[in-house]
């Protein structure tokens, strides 16, 4: 376990410049022992037993309780689906700053590599959109070896600048996606919050289960600078002169405001929504990916339980 954590700290993931190999590293040593992998098509997981009725299907009577028992029941199963999850990847500019050397979009992009090989990993299909005002990359989900390898270059090839725009992008994932996916909304959400709530709000009422990880870099969790600065918007260049004793109380105020409004919000619409410093170890997040993954299969599956041996006839 302590080599896993060791892994996913971000300042030695940040050494290895192949991403594809840095994804690997992290998931396998995440999903070792973790639980096994669901298999496209033909699984199946053991949900209960049932009393035999006259025309089920003799094939799944279980012998050995019959003899136990001396009578006669049937396993039943859930049928085991597949996720389609799409990872959002903001790029725009504000996603360039890093305290430390390590900026919220290196986090990101590390992030998303290792969800899409953990899909991958466990017989999912993953997607890929990467955005700033304008959509960059847009890769629908799909299980393929290939697939993976090219949304990893993808990611790969990816820089960060210009303005955001959410709520346009997660408007045309709502145009383009089928019901029932996992969306995966990666962005340090400094941006006005009321569209983007609105439109995640969309997504979730048309039945798709959606994660918003915030990634923020410490220094703007705490603000700890001490000496008068020019501070510059990374997205519209605009500067703003301070001095952090005057503007710190103001700022982690209005910071907590926005953020706390956020999260209420997603609660509010069963969505999930954390917040992750780059200064992280990535396995929390990993962890909070595979609650929800777990918990969206099986809500799926018991709402489509088939039970093996149970029609009549």
């Amino acid at each position: 376990m302590e080599q896993s954590l060791h892994l996913m700290d971000p300042s030695q993931l940040a050494r290895i410049a192949d991403l594809e190999l840095l994804a690997r590293l992290v998931v396998e040593g995440f999903l070792s022992g973790l639980h096994r992998s669901p298999h496209a098509g033909a699984s199946v997981e053991f949900a209960q037993y049932r009393p035999y009725a006259q025309g089920d299907d003799l094939r799944f009577i279980d012998w050995k309780l019959f003899a136990r028992t001396d009578r006669l029941h049937l396993k039943q199963f859930h049928e085991e689906t597949n996720l389609r999850a799409t990872i959002l990847v903001d790029c725009s500019g504000s996603m360039d700053y890093g305290s430390a050397g390590l900026s919220k979009f290196d986090y990101a992009r590390m992030l998303a590599a290792c969800l899409a090989m953990m899909l991958n990993e466990q017989k999912d299909a993953a997607g890929l959109i990467a955005y700033h005002h304008e959509l960059i990359v847009h890769l629908p989900p799909r299980n393929a070896r290939r697939h993976l390898r090219r949304l990893l270059a993808e990611l790969q090839a990816l820089q960060p600048g210009g303005r955001t725009d959410t709520p346009g992008t997660l408007r045309f994932l709502g145009d383009v996606l089928q019901p029932r996916g996992m969306i995966i909304l990666i962005s340090d959400l400094l941006h006005p919050a009321e569209a983007m709530i609105n439109h995640l709000k969309s997504l979730r009422a048309m039945r798709h289960d959606v994660i918003v990880f915030q990634v923020a870099d410490p220094a703007e969790r705490d603000f700890p600078f001490e000496r008068t600065a020019t501070f510059i918007d990374a997205e519209e260049a605009e500067e703003l002169y301070a001095v952090p004793d005057l503007v710190r109380k103001g700022y982690l105020a209005n910071r907590e405001r926005h953020f706390g409004a956020i999260r209420r919000e997603c609660l509010l619409a069963e969505i999930d929504a954390e917040e992750f410093l780059t200064s992280e170890p990535l396995d929390r997040a990993l962890h909070r990916f595979i609650h929800r993954r777990n918990r969206s299969l099986m809500t799926s599956s018991l709402k489509r339980t088939q039970v093996v041996g149970g029609g009549r006839g």
